[in-house]
């Protein structure tokens, strides 16, 4: 009972489920029903498979964040104790965790995941859920790349957020056991690409600090300059939309979602550009308006799904 607990103090702290479950379910539905979308279904459909689509979505999530803090724990260790502000609280380093311990719940967290996905014997979305996760495990061993394995810029960091394709090769899966056959297309690419634009935006925003606020602690802002470092995220932002707007068009959605998506990339992108002209530490923290952003992008491409089309649980 007291490593329960201490499983659940980390998960409140590094991966709040009251927030993140719901944009990790977001995630699966929106590529989900967009697919059912392209695919000509009417209404909509939920069944078992897009629950356990679902919820794997989310344990994966919450599976990378823990291979994230078993690779960067020594590192967070040493930040932490020279009192970066970022890592100071974090329960591997306060100690209420151990390394071996996210092991443990990683481990746990893996033979969840396969579980779920196994009930209904072999299928696509187990097979990709197998294989993604090998991926997975292979991407944070060695970043694919040797060189990119020993180096710590930030940069090499960035290079794991292309591994969200899975998830939405994994949702392709999905789909293939409920509605048969997926045809390749230019929009299922864009489909796949457009979370990885959004992530890659999510994970720039948060490393970046003004001069005076650097530590040891690797940011884009110390490699590449904040100048250009902040028209990194801005840059993805824009790139997500390029993906998600042309998929609005071929879904026949009407104008609410494309309109809402653009304004929230403008508010984005206008964040970074007034970082860059003139920055300070209050508009370092591009992370808050780059969320907002995923949260109209997945939310509500499935909100807008949804209403037009309808839903029917099967």
């Amino acid at each position: 009972m007291r490593r329960l607990a201490r499983w659940i103090r980390y998960v409140n702290a590094m991966f709040p489920p009251v927030i993140l479950a719901p944009v990790g379910a977001a995630q699966f539905l929106s590529l989900y029903l967009v697919l059912q979308t392209l695919g000509g279904v009417t209404p909509l459909r939920l069944g078992w498979r897009a629950a356990i689509g679902a919820a794997s979505t989310v344990l994966w999530m919450l599976l990378i964040r823990l291979q994230d803090d078993i690779v960067d724990a020594p590192a967070d260790i040493r930040l932490g104790r020279a009192g970066d502000p970022r890592y100071r609280d974090r329960p591997v380093v306060q100690g209420d965790i151990t390394v071996r311990e996210l092991r443990q719940m990683a481990g746990a967290a893996a033979v969840t995941l396969i579980g779920l996905n196994v009930l209904h014997g072999p299928s696509a979305m187990l097979l990709a859920l197998v294989v993604g996760l090998a991926i997975t495990r292979l991407g944070f061993a060695w970043f694919f790349i040797p060189s990119l394995a020993r180096d710590p810029s930030p940069l090499a960091y960035l290079v794991r957020k292309v591994l969200t394709v899975l998830f939405g090769l994994y949702a392709c899966a999905v789909y293939r056991d409920e509605f048969g056959e997926l045809v390749p297309t230019l929009w299922v690419l864009l489909l796949l690409l457009a979370p990885v634009a959004s992530v890659a935006a999510w994970e720039t925003a948060r490393k970046i600090r003004i001069p005076e606020d650097e530590t040891d602690y690797g940011t884009y802002s110390k490699v590449l300059g904040w100048r250009l470092a902040a028209l990194l995220p801005a840059g993805f932002v824009a790139a997500a939309v390029a993906c998600l707007v042309p998929i609005a068009i071929a879904a026949r959605l009407d104008w609410k979602y494309p309109s809402a998506l653009v304004i929230a990339a403008a508010i984005a992108i206008g964040a970074c550009l007034r970082f860059r002209l003139a920055p300070t530490r209050a508009r370092a923290d591009l992370r808050r308006y780059v969320e907002i952003f995923g949260v109209v992008a997945n939310g509500g491409l499935v909100v807008a799904l949804a209403a037009q089309r309808g839903v029917a649980l099967s």
